[in-house]
């Protein structure tokens, strides 16, 4: 995988997370990352780490979307510029969900990874401009009750 295409960076804060008995909901939220211009009011709290994160200034979404996700079952949220996010919760384990993510470009992976989310967790993905010149962005990953 070329860091040039995609940079996966795990960031954990404060956000919310709780699991469900039946599953739980998980929240993508998809930013664009700009030099210049306005940031959406929405995302003003993230602002300072997200411009830490990524090095840019304005911060737009472009996409959310939330669903309730049952246990070791896949959902695929997509993704502008032609990606698809398969998001896999595991199971609860110690006050964090276990989750399988793969990021895909087309069908050329970008990210595959198993990890815990803590309570309260989010995880950042920051995706670099690919070849066909698409925008960067970041990829917010959610679960909560």
């Amino acid at each position: 995988m070329s860091p040039r295409l995609a940079t996966a960076v795990a960031v954990c804060m404060v956000v919310g997370v709780a699991a469900a008995a039946h599953g739980l909901e998980v929240q993508i939220t998809t930013v664009r990352v700009v030099d210049h211009g306005h940031s959406d009011a929405q995302l003003d709290a993230l602002r300072p780490r997200l411009r830490r994160l990524v090095g840019y200034r304005s911060f737009q979404v472009v996409r959310e979307e939330r669903r309730q996700c049952a246990w070791q079952t896949a959902e695929a949220f997509k993704i502008p510029g032609g990606r698809v996010l398969h998001v896999v919760p595991k199971g609860m384990r110690e006050q964090a969900v276990a989750m399988q993510v793969k990021l895909l470009d087309r069908r050329r992976p970008l990210v595959d990874t198993d990890f815990r989310l803590q309570n309260r967790g989010v995880l950042l993905f920051a995706v670099d401009r690919d070849v066909r010149g698409a925008q960067p962005l970041i990829i917010m990953l959610r679960a909560e009750e």
